[in-house]
């Protein structure tokens, strides 16, 4: 008899401790992020001329590097913005 009540409080207790909280389950989905070809080019840099006559001359090199450069950069950002969910 002591065996039975034993048991009976046991599973009370035992009982007392479960929850019927559900607990959302968070599903990984892996994606492939296709990234356009245009996306994954750089302008090219300018060759530095052989013999610049000018500071023009200078001058129109320094302004096509900087273009080059920016387009690289725009187009990472891009890339970013593809690849890195917010």
């Amino acid at each position: 008899m002591k065996y039975v009540i034993a048991s009976f409080i046991a599973a009370i207790a035992l009982s007392a401790c479960t929850t019927t909280k559900t607990v959302p389950v968070v599903e990984i989905r892996e994606r492939r992020v296709e990234v356009p070809k245009s996306l994954l080019t750089c302008s090219s840099e300018p060759v530095a001329g052989n013999v610049w006559v000018t500071q023009r001359d200078i001058a129109r090199y320094l302004v096509r590097l900087a273009e080059a450069g920016e387009d690289c950069r725009l187009k990472l950002a891009a890339v970013r913005r593809l690849v890195v969910e917010k």
